[in-house]
């Protein structure tokens, strides 16, 4: 699914998980809370890999104490290894 901006991306992402940390099993922050958008992490940085920036795939829900703190939680280091994997596979494909 392609997606205009990150609004759009985060409104389909809350609309079809579950409003809970894939980092930790916590209960999300509801969508009013003025910290709801910071619950959206980008594993992949979306400056370093612009291509995956609205990719639905590059997203993790997590608290936002979760999100300072990513790189603790095996959960997130397993998807950011996984997603640099097929980003590479992809960027070979395209070269050749």
């Amino acid at each position: 699914m392609k997606f205009k901006n990150q609004n759009q991306l985060f409104q389909y992402i809350w609309d079809t998980r579950p409003h809970v940390s894939e980092l930790t099993g916590n209960t999300l922050l509801p969508k009013n809370h003025w910290q709801w958008h910071w619950q959206f992490l980008h594993v992949l940085p979306k400056g370093q890999y612009t291509y995956y920036k609205l990719n639905s795939e590059n997203i993790l829900l997590a608290l936002p104490e979760e999100h300072a703190n990513q790189n603790i939680y095996k959960v997130f280091r397993d998807k950011r290894d996984q997603l640099i994997q097929k980003y590479n596979q992809e960027f070979r494909t395209k070269k050749l």
